[in-house]
C-alpha cells in the first residue's frame, strides 16, 4: 500500500471514530470527500475507490453472518487464547492484508474463532471424536475460511491436518497450491523433491517458528502424481505427531487405502484395550465439497460405499480427531443416517478395520450468510430479505438461449456416435463477444492484469469439448485478426452489443445491487473501443478435460489452467465438462455459456459457477443459458434460502444439527426434488408448510389455464359472497378500495380453489398444499383462515410493450365481480415480466414482486415494518393467510388482453407440533442419470460412491 494511501486511510479512521452509530457506505463516501480535500501530501492523490473498499473491510460494512446449531459443544478457545500463540494465523492476516487491503480479513478472523471454538480442544489429554459442517455459499471463499482454520487449529495444537479435496486431480491440485500459499509457505513440490528446501510461496514470505511440513505435493506430470504416495512420505523421515504435518488428498479408493495402510505402520498406531488407534496425535480433517462422493449412497447402514467407508476407517484411526465438511450444498450430509453398525469392518491390504459411525455433522453445523457484495441467488433472483421483506429487483444477468437455435449444432442428449458439429451458433459467437467486451471495459476499470475467464460447458465426452474448444478457436481468431485489421464489421457489431446492452445493463445494475462499488460505471464507446484490440489480444482458449495427451485430439491447448503463471493476467476461454461444472475455480468468471442441466439440487447449485464475488465487474457478468436451466436454479435456490432461513430460526430456538435434519426432511421445497438417492428415502414424504410462503410465480401462457384460473377465482368469491362493509378495507391515504378481506373463511372453499388452480411450478402441489391444510384443521392447529383479494389503486400504470425495456403508460386493467346482484369494480396489479425473460412460453414474476409487507397482514390489524415480526404476530394469532392478485394481462407477452392472469400466495403460520401430510415420490432414474455420456473425468465406479 502506498505511503498516501496508507495516510489517507489512518485520517479516515480518525474521522470515522467519531460518529457515533453504525457506520455506513454513505458516511465513507462523505468522509473520503473531506479526506480527498486535504492534500495529505501535496502533490500527490490516492485512489478514492481502493481507499472505500479498504474502510469497507475496516469497519466490516456489509459483512456477512454467522449462526450455529450444536449439540452440547463446551466452549473452550475464549479461555485458552492468552496460552496460544496464534503466529500462523497472524502471518496468514498479514499476507491477506499484503496482497488485498479491502479483504475482510477481520470478518475471516471472527468466523474462524467461532468454527474453532466448535472444534475439539486438541490440548485436551483424553480421546475426543467431534464432527461438524460448515455450510457456505457457492464460490463464496470456502477455501480462504478452511485454510483460516487449519492455521488457527495448527497454533492451538492439533499437529495432523488432513483435506480431501474432492475427486478430481486438478481440484486437489488447486487446493494444495491454497495450501501452500497460506498455509505451509513453501511449493510442496520443490520441497519433496528436495529442490532449495521448498520455493517460498505466499506467507512463506514472513517468518514464523513453527515449520509445516507438507506430505503431498502440486507435482503433475502425466497424471496427479502429488497426491499421497506412501515412498515419497517414507522418503521425509518426518514422524507425525512430532511436528505439523498436512496432507491434501483425493476423495479415491487407492489413494485412502494408500494413507490408512501408512498410517498402520505409524508408531502412534497401538493398541490400547483391545482398541488400535493412533493415540495422541490430534487430527483436524476437513472434506472440501463433503457432499461429493462422502456421503453413502445406501438405504443399508450395513451397505456402505466404498469412499464413505474409507474415510469412516481414516477418522477412526484417531483416538483425537475433528472432522469438518464444508459444502454449499448440504441437503445429502443431512440426511447421513445416525445409526450405524459398530461391528462392520473392512479389510484393506490384508488388515482389519472398524469402519466406525457415518459422517452425520451430530455436533455442529456453522452457517456462513454471504456479505452484500457477494453475487448469489438473492442477487440473480431477487429473492427478499427473510427478516425485513426488503429485496431489489434481480440483476438482469441471465441471457435467454432459445433451443430451436442451437439444438441442431449442440443436442441436449450427447453420446459417443453423436455425430460432431462443423460450427458453433450463432449464439456462443455473440457470448465470445461479450467476453471481448467484458475484457476491454475491466482494462477502463483498472483491471488490466486482473484474470479475466468465460466458461463454455456444452458436453461431457473429451471428443466433443476438443470439437468445441477448436471450434471457439477459430471463431474467436477470427475475430482477432478482424479486430487487429480494424474492420468496420465487427466494431460495428460490438458497439451495438455495448450500448444496446451493457450501457442499459449496468445502470440497472447501479440501482439495484444492493450495496456501492464505486468502481462500476457507464463508460462511453470511444473509451471502450480504444481497449478492444489489447483485450481480444490476450484471449486464449483451453480444453479443460481429463485426457493428458494430445494424440487423437484436433485441439491441442489442453495444458493446466494455472493463473499463477500469469502476473499480467491471464484471459481465457474454458471449453470443458465435468471439471468445470464441479471443479476448478476460473478466477474472474464473467460470462458463462451453460447448456446442460441435471435437476438434482446438489448437482446443479455447484454448477452455478456464476455465483461468487465479482468486485469491479458484476454489471458485465453474463448467464447465457436456456429457461429450463435458469428455472431449475431458479426453483432451487428459492428452496436453498428457504432451508437457511429455518437454520437460522431453528439457531433462535438453540436447536441442535438433529433438528435441522428433521427440519429440512419435512420442508415443502424438496417438492422440487425427484432425485432421492442419497437421502435415505423411501416413497414418501413427511411435508411440512409450517412458517412457509408458497406463491405463484410462474403461469403458463395457455389461454385456456389462464380463463380456467380466474374462473376457479371468480367460483371462490360467488361462494363466499362480498364481505361486508367493515371489511372492504379502504386506503387511509385516498379512501380507495384496498382489500376484498374474507375472514374465518370455510376451509373447503378455499381448498377447492387450489385444487381447480392449474400450475406447472415444481414447489406447488394443489392436492398437498390442501391435503396440509385440511389436517392442521382437524388438528385445530391454524384457528383461522383469510382471504384476501388485493386491489390496485393506480388510474395509470406502466407496461410492457415489447421484448425491449420499453414500457407504456396505459389505463389500468380492470375487472368486476359479480355476486347476489351487486357489481364491485377492481383493478389488476401490475407485474412485468423482466426484459430477459419475455421470450420464454411462461410468464415468470421474480418471486420479490409477489407481495408485499403491507399485504402480508391484511387479516392481522398490524402494521408492522419486518417479515419476521409479521411471521411471529401470524404465529401467535394461528391464522393463515391467502392473498389472491389479479394480475394485469399486459405484463407479459403472447397471450390474449382480455382475461386477468390469477396468482396466488399463502402465508401458513409457524406451528409447533403441526400434523405433517405424506407426499408420494416418484422416484425418476433418468432425472439423477445425466443426459449426457461422459468420458471427462477420473473413473469412479459405482464401488467407490
Amino acid at each position: 500500500m502506498s505511503d498516501i494511501l496508507q495516510s489517507a486511510r489512518q485520517m479516515s479512521h480518525i474521522f470515522l471514530r467519531t460518529i457515533k452509530e453504525e457506520i455506513s457506505e454513505e458516511d465513507l463516501l462523505s468522509v473520503i470527500d473531506k479526506v480527498s480535500a486535504m492534500n495529505i501530501i501535496p502533490g500527490e492523490t490516492f485512489d478514492r475507490e481502493e481507499l472505500f473498499d479498504i474502510l469497507k473491510s475496516d469497519f466490516s460494512i456489509g459483512k456477512g453472518q454467522i449462526t450455529v446449531l450444536n449439540d452440547d459443544v463446551i466452549p473452550w478457545l475464549t479461555e485458552e487464547k492468552s496460552n496460544i500463540n496464534f503466529e500462523l494465523w497472524n502471518r496468514y492476516k498479514m499476507n491477506i492484508s499484503e496482497n488485498d487491503p479491502s479483504f475482510p480479513v477481520n470478518d475471516l478472523d471472527d468466523f474462524t474463532d467461532i468454527i474453532l471454538d466448535k472444534c475439539n480442544n486438541p490440548k485436551e489429554q483424553h480421546s475426543f471424536d467431534r464432527r461438524g459442517m460448515v455450510v457456505g455459499h457457492v464460490q463464496s471463499g470456502k477455501t480462504a475460511n478452511y485454510v483460516g482454520l487449519i492455521n488457527k487449529a495448527t497454533d492451538a495444537g492439533y499437529k495432523l491436518i488432513i483435506v480431501l479435496a474432492g475427486t478430481i486431480g486438478s481440484l486437489r491440485r488447486q487446493t494444495q497450491e491454497r495450501i501452500d500459499s497460506g498455509y505451509t509457505g513453501r511449493s510442496s513440490s520443490a520441497f519433496i523433491q528436495g529442490k532449495d528446501a521448498g520455493r517460498i510461496v505466499g506467507v512463506g514470505k514472513i517468518p514464523v517458528k513453527s515449520m509445516i511440513i507438507p506430505f503431498t505435493s502440486s507435482f503433475y506430470k502425466n497424471g496427479d502424481e502429488g497426491d499421497f504416495n506412501g515412498r515419497v512420505a517414507n522418503s521425509l523421515s518426518i514422524d507425525i505427531g512430532k511436528q505439523p504435518v498436512v496432507l491434501v488428498i483425493k476423495k479415491n479408493k487407492s489413494i485412502l487405502e494408500n494413507l490408512i495402510d501408512w498410517l498402520s505402520k505409524d508408531v502412534n498406531y497401538k493398541e490400547v484395550d483391545g482398541v488400535k488407534k493412533i493415540f495422541d496425535v490430534p487430527t483436524l480433517i476437513i472434506d472440501d465439497e463433503a457432499d461429493a462422493a462422502s456421503v453413502n449412497a445406501s438405504k443399508s447402514i450395513s451397505d456402505i460405499k466404498t469412499i464413505n467407508a474409507l474415510i469412516r476407517v481414516l477418522i477412526n484411526m484417531f483416538n483425537q480427531s475433528t472432522f469438518v465438511g464444508y459444502t454449499a450444498t448440504p441437503y445429502a450430509n443431512l440426511f447421513i443416517s445416525q445409526l450405524y453398525d459398530d461391528s462392520v469392518k473392512r479389510v484393506i491390504k490384508g488388515k482389519e478395520y472398524l469402519i466406525g459411525e457415518d459422517l452425520f455433522p451430530k455436533h455442529f453445523i456453522v452457517n456462513i450468510k454471504a456479505p452484500s457484495n457477494y453475487i448469489g441467488a438473492s442477487k440473480i433472483f431477487g429473492l427478499e430479505d427473510p427478516v425485513t421483506g426488503e429485496s431489489n429487483e434481480p440483476l438482469p444477468l441471465f441471457r435467454q438461449l432459445i433451443p430451436n437455435e442451437f439444438e441442431d449444432i449442440f443436442p441436449f442428449k450427447v453420446n459417443s456416435s453423436t455425430p460432431l458439429p462443423d460450427i458453433i451458433p450463432g449464439s456462443l459467437e455473440k457470448a465470445i463477444k461479450h467476453f471481448i467486451i467484458t475484457c476491454a471495459v475491466r482494462r477502463l476499470r483498472g483491471h488490466e492484469k486482473k484474470h479475466n475467464s468465460m466458461l463454455v460447458h456444452v458436453a461431457l465426452l473429451v471428443k466433443w469439448i476438443d470439437r468445441v474448444a477448436l471450434l471457439v478457436n477459430e471463431s474467436l481468431r477470427d475475430m482477432k485478426d478482424k479486430i487487429a485489421a480494424g474492420e468496420a464489421t465487427i466494431f460495428r457489431e460490438l458497439k451495438e452489443i455495448y450500448e444496446s446492452d451493457f450501457m442499459p445493463t449496468t445502470e440497472t445494475v447501479l440501482q439495484n445491487m444492493g450495496y456501492t462499488d464505486m468502481k462500476i460505471k457507464v463508460h462511453p464507446w470511444d473509451e471502450v473501443e480504444k481497449e478492444i484490440k489489447k483485450a481480444a489480444s490476450k484471449i486464449i482458449v483451453r480444453a479443460v478435460h481429463g485426457r493428458k495427451t494430445t494424440a487423437n485430439l484436433d485441439y491441442h491447448d489442453i495444458q493446466e489452467i494455472d493463473y499463477n503463471l500469469y502476473p499480467d493476467g491471464l484471459s481465457v476461454i474454458a471449453v470443458g465438462g465435468t471439471r468445470l461444472s464441479r471443479g476448478i475455480t476460473l478466477e474472474g468468471l464473467s460470462v458463462s455459456y451453460y447448456l446442460r442441466t441435471t435437476k438434482m439440487y446438489d448437482s446443479l447449485m455447484q454448477m452455478g459457477r456464476w455465483f461468487g464475488y465479482r468486485p469491479g465487474y458484476v454489471d458485465l457478468c453474463r448467464i447465457f443459458t436456456t429457461e429450463e436451466v435458469f428455472d431449475w436454479f431458479n426453483h432451487i435456490t428459492v428452496a436453498t434460502e428457504e432451508m437457511r432461513n429455518d437454520f437460522d430460526l431453528l439457531h433462535s430456538l438453540q436447536k441442535k444439527p438433529s433438528d435441522f435434519r428433521l427440519k429440512v426432511r419435512n420442508h415443502s421445497g424438496l417438492l422440487t426434488v425427484t432425485s432421492l438417492l442419497k437421502m435415505n428415502f423411501a416413497e414418501t414424504l413427511e411435508i411440512s408448510f409450517s412458517g412457509q410462503n408458497p406463491q405463484t410465480y410462474k403461469f403458463l401462457k395457455l389461454q385456456e389455464i389462464i380463463e380456467n384460473n380466474y374462473n376457479a377465482f371468480k367460483k371462490l368469491i360467488n361462494e363466499l359472497g362480498l364481505p361486508p362493509a367493515e371489511d372492504r378495507i379502504k386506503n387511509v391515504r385516498d379512501g380507495n378500495l384496498k382489500y376484498l378481506l374474507y375472514r374465518d373463511v370455510n376451509t373447503d372453499a378455499l381448498c377447492n380453489f387450489i385444487d381447480s388452480y392449474r400450475i406447472d411450478q415444481p414447489n406447488i402441489k394443489n392436492a398437498t398444499l390442501t391435503s396440509y391444510i385440511k389436517k392442521q384443521e382437524e388438528e385445530k392447529n391454524i384457528s383461522e383462515w383469510s382471504i384476501a383479494v388485493v386491489n390496485n389503486n393506480d388510474k395509470k400504470v406502466h407496461v410492457i410493450k415489447d421484448y425491449t425495456d420499453t414500457k407504456e403508460e396505459v389505463d389500468a386493467f380492470g375487472y368486476k365481480l359479480n355476486v347476489g346482484g351487486e357489481t364491485v369494480s377492481l383493478q389488476c396489479s401490475v407485474r412485468n415480466q423482466p426484459v430477459d425473460r419475455r421470450r420464454e412460453k411462461d410468464y415468470f414474476i421474480p418471486q420479490n414482486q409477489i407481495d408485499d409487507v403491507k399485504d402480508r397482514q391484511a387479516d392481522l390489524g398490524t402494521s408492522l415494518s419486518k417479515n419476521s415480526d409479521i411471521k411471529e404476530e401470524r404465529k401467535k394469532q394461528k391464522k393463515g393467510l391467502m392473498l389472491i392478485y389479479a394480475l394485469d394481462p399486459r405484463g407479459t407477452l403472447d397471450i390474449e388482453k382480455t382475461t386477468p392472469v390469477i396468482g396466488f400466495s399463502l402465508h401458513f403460520p409457524q406451528i409447533e407440533n403441526e400434523a405433517k401430510v405424506s407426499y408420494t415420490v416418484t422416484l425418476q432414474k433418468d432425472l439423477y442419470e445425466d443426459p449426457q455420456e461422459n468420458d471427462d473425468e477420473e473413473v469412479i465406479t459405482e464401488e467407490n460412491l
